[in-house]
């Protein structure tokens, strides 16, 4: 009977090391596809933001032919390109292309006041075109912090942190939005 209960006990914490290990493991992999999935969702919103700065020539474009009087209005928004343009890190692009979507506001507002510029068929279509793109940044810039938040909560609590430590797994800073306030 003695060696039976030694065989039990062998066999508990064989069984207990073989659970801890697969929670581990299962950890870790929820930990590196929340990563890939935020890798993805980052290449996307950096698709959208791309698309919307390869349309900028095209738009300054037509509104010059019918602007000409208000060129410095088309001065934050080449700057704006510029930055987004020299950025490297997701932060920078980010902000360049937030300042971008104000400069472009401003000057859809100042192309109100050119009737021939707001029925022009080409104007129409970018500016179509920039509201389809900045929903759909806004969009994915949410769902991208709130895959940050979710991946930065599991990562500082157990047994992700414990994972994280082990496998060099970084959190990650969430895309900025000067408008409320975030300096990530």
């Amino acid at each position: 009977m003695h060696g039976a209960g030694i065989w039990i006990s062998v066999l508990i914490v064989v069984l207990a090391v073989l659970w801890i290990r697969f929670y581990f493991s299962r950890t870790r992999r929820t930990l590196l596809r929340l990563r890939i999935d935020l890798d993805k969702t980052w290449a996307g919103i950096d698709a959208l933001m791309k698309q919307r700065h390869d349309e900028i020539p095209k738009l300054l474009g037509t509104c010059r032919g019918y602007m000409p009087h208000d060129h410095e209005a088309f001065e934050p928004i080449i700057r704006a390109r510029t930055d987004y343009l020299k950025a490297r890190t997701m932060q920078e692009k980010s902000l360049a292309d937030f300042a971008m979507a104000g400069a472009l506001e401003t000057i859809f507002k100042i192309a109100a006041g050119y009737p021939a510029l707001k029925s022009n068929n080409n104007f129409i279509k970018l500016k179509k075109q920039n509201a389809e793109l900045e929903r759909s940044i806004e969009e994915q810039q949410e769902f991208f912090n709130e895959l940050v938040n979710a991946y930065n909560h599991r990562i500082r609590s157990f047994p992700g942190s414990v994972v994280r430590r082990r496998g060099h797994l970084e959190p990650r800073v969430p895309i900025p939005n000067p408008e409320i306030g975030d300096e990530a």
